[in-house]
């Protein structure tokens, strides 16, 4: 039975146990492209007897899963994503049922495992025990949806029969993103938004998959890191983001997301982006004779000694919790 892209669904949870498949998606995620499948390593075997030939045959040494999820980005699914990347969270109530959901990173090198459960229409449902988020990219323009592509790595699959169902989701575009640079976390309320064109942040968590002998699957996945480095592009208006460029001038940066929607009470979906220490490492510009000259300037958030922290990122949405799974 043939299918196409839009028969492939996607869902997440946490997992109770570490390594052992959730039942039940705790929530699945409209997306764009879904492609997590089951992987193998084969090694040949190099044996010869006397022929020309150059192998008998190969066997399966190593088994896993892995792959990517694009998509465009809804304020509450993508609270899963989120809390594999910290690894902690706070939950609140703002109002009613408007949450406040803050990830802080967790100095360990297992962050919470997820299950992530992979419908391809009626040829095959399987959900994914033990995934880690490798790289998520969060990117927004002008003219397009803010959108993320994340990278998945896991242990093993098994056949799965959960329902897709879907709850109402949150978007934003380009016009709900402001970007902010100041000499310290206090001043960022005050400071000027920056006239972005486009604003592009990945996080990349460094996993292992760390395999032992005795089995295919690994033994886990590990995060070693977390790094966090962007790119932004707007006008070449003047020399300000040049010099910080050649300078080793340390900035706080806060990029907020907030979309138009009322979620309650006056409340809109957001996700708050804080840097603690942020230093440009490279920057140019580009335009052709009737262009608009632009610059482009990358930057890398680095650990602050004295706040004790990298980055802080939080999410308001009406999801109530993501750190307790569907069964407990």
């Amino acid at each position: 039975m043939e299918i196409i892209g839009k028969e492939i669904e996607v869902g997440f949870g946490v997992e109770e146990t570490r390594g052992t498949a959730q039942g039940t998606a705790e929530k699945w995620m409209k997306k764009v492209t879904a492609n997590v499948v089951e992987r193998a390593e084969k090694v040949t075997d190099d044996a010869s007897r006397g022929r020309l030939e150059d192998s008998d045959g190969s066997r399966i040494v190593k088994k896993w899963v892995e792959g990517d999820i694009e998509g465009i980005v809804h304020a509450d699914a993508i609270g899963y994503i989120l809390y594999n990347l910290y690894g902690s969270v706070s939950s609140s109530v703002v109002l009613g049922s408007v949450y406040d959901h803050v990830f802080n990173i967790s100095n360990a090198i297992q962050h919470a495992s997820l299950s992530v459960f992979m419908k391809d229409g009626g040829v095959q449902q399987l959900s994914m025990s033990n995934c880690m988020v490798g790289t998520f990219n969060l990117s927004g323009a002008v003219d397009d949806y803010v959108r993320f592509t994340t990278s998945i790595m896991g242990s093993s699959a098994t056949d799965n029969s959960d329902t897709p169902s879907y709850d109402t989701e949150y978007d934003f575009i380009g016009k709900d993103i402001e970007v902010k640079i100041a000499d310290s976390e206090a001043g960022l309320s005050g400071a000027t938004a920056i006239k972005a064109k486009s604003v592009d942040v990945t996080f990349d968590q460094g996993l292992i998959s760390d395999h032992i002998v005795g089995q295919y699957a690994p033994d886990d996945v590990y995060n070693s890191m977390m790094s966090i480095e962007g790119e932004i592009t707007l006008n070449f208006a003047n020399e300000t983001y040049k010099d910080l460029y050649l300078a080793d001038t340390s900035k706080y940066m806060q990029i907020k997301i907030q979309g138009s929607a009322d979620i309650g009470g006056g409340s809109n979906p957001t996700i708050t982006l804080l840097l603690n220490k942020v230093q440009f490492q490279d920057w140019n510009r580009s335009g052709g004779n009737d262009e608009l000259v632009a610059e482009t300037l990358s930057f890398k958030a680095f650990y602050n000694a004295t706040d004790g922290k990298q980055s802080q990122l939080t999410l308001r949405n009406l999801t109530t919790e993501y750190s307790s799974p569907i069964s407990a």
